[in-house]
């Protein structure tokens, strides 16, 4: 709201003209507004891979899920794909828009060590 009145004050004292004004309030009309607070996407993952510790913890901005796969290293993306988390599966749900809370959850043992793998939105 406070937008639209500079823009409003704008067209008064003379800075722009009318169709100048239009484009502007046009403009913030279009713009995408926030809808509460920042929702995150956590990943969690501590495994092993050929007896080697894997610790991955990435916390994105809702918005960028999409960078996901990015962010996660070759092991992270095969200890989820090896216990049948499909992370195209995941992103596809969060731009579908999820509630916020633990979308997968797992612990498990694998050659003798603990996997545990947790994917939410906070």
């Amino acid at each position: 709201m406070e937008e639209k009145r500079r823009i409003l004050e704008m067209v008064r004292s003379g800075e722009v003209g009318v169709e100048e004004a239009l484009a502007l309030l046009e403009a913030v009309e279009a713009r995408p507004r926030a809808k509460g607070p920042l929702q995150v996407l956590r990943v969690r993952i501590h495994a092993y891979d050929e007896g080697k510790p894997v610790r991955v913890n990435v916390n994105l901005p809702l918005a960028l899920a999409e960078l996901l796969e990015a962010f996660l290293p070759q092991e992270a993306k095969a200890a989820l794909a090896g216990k049948g988390v499909h992370l195209g599966d995941l992103l596809r749900l969060v731009r579908e828009g999820v509630p916020e809370g633990k979308l997968v959850e797992i612990e498990a043992e694998e050659e003798g060590h603990p996997v545990q793998i947790l994917v939410e939105v906070a």
